[in-house]
């Protein structure tokens, strides 16, 4: 998906407003992203992976769920001897799942922490660092970000050379492809269908994103890649499914 912080707050306010009884938040790539105060949001349910951007293995996730009533009402899909002690209990066993990935937590907690300010100070060095790395890009070739830094958190969307023509989802999935195969970069890239009487649309865009661990040269690298199709002429007719 292309990335973009939502309001999150303001639309459960909104659907409050509106008479929404039960509100669930799927924030996938929120915790260890950006900022993220549960209580404060006000949904009854909030989900958010820790493999994405808080460093934990694939299948670590926590489940928020607020205070109410219909608690009792709530239990795990699979049904063990834990059955009616509660949504928390009933999820800590559920027979033969391998746990290992959950147990490193506090390991990586203690991992985090050795970075100056903590996961505060890496987000916020993240956004910094992928926002000039994205604003480096589209001056590079003449487009522009998919929203405005203040909308972005570790990830931005970088507009890409319309002279590329990615025209359908399936142009976008096949200069995603020849990237990889070719030149060794995976980036995820979206199509963007142009707008009724849009003059030189933007319709292909990249989304990068920074962690601790990337250096300047992956996207000088990826930089490299494009402007190398440009030149030689190429475009997304002329790559393979």
């Amino acid at each position: 998906m292309p990335s973009v912080l939502i309001p999150v707050k303001e639309l459960v306010k909104l659907c409050r407003d509106e008479g929404v009884d039960q509100i669930f938040v799927d924030a996938a790539h929120a915790i260890g992203c950006t900022e993220v105060d549960v209580k404060d949001i006000g949904a009854d349910f909030y989900t958010s992976n820790l493999h994405k951007w808080f460093f934990c293995p694939p299948s670590v996730a926590f489940l928020y769920c607020r205070k109410s009533d219909k608690q009792s009402d709530l239990h795990h899909p699979v049904v063990s001897h834990e059955y009616g002690n509660g949504l928390a209990m009933e999820s800590a066993w559920i027979g033969t799942r391998d746990y290992s990935a959950q147990l490193v937590v506090p390991e990586v907690v203690e991992f985090v922490n050795r970075f100056e300010g903590g996961i505060d100070g890496i987000k916020k060095r993240n956004h910094d660092r992928v926002v000039e790395i994205g604003e480096m890009l589209v001056k590079e070739w003449g487009t522009h970000l998919g929203s405005p830094p203040g909308m972005c958190a570790s990830l931005v969307m970088v507009g890409l050379p319309t002279c590329l023509g990615i025209s359908s989802d399936s142009d976008a999935m096949k200069l995603r492809t020849h990237l990889r195969d070719c030149y060794g970069v995976e980036v995820p890239i979206y199509y963007r269908a142009p707008k009724d009487e849009e003059v030189n649309p933007i319709t292909g865009y990249a989304r990068i994103s920074h962690q601790v661990y990337n250096t300047i040269d992956d996207y000088y690298k990826f930089r490299d890649a494009v402007n190398k199709l440009v030149n030689d002429g190429l475009t997304c007719a002329q790559f393979s499914n």
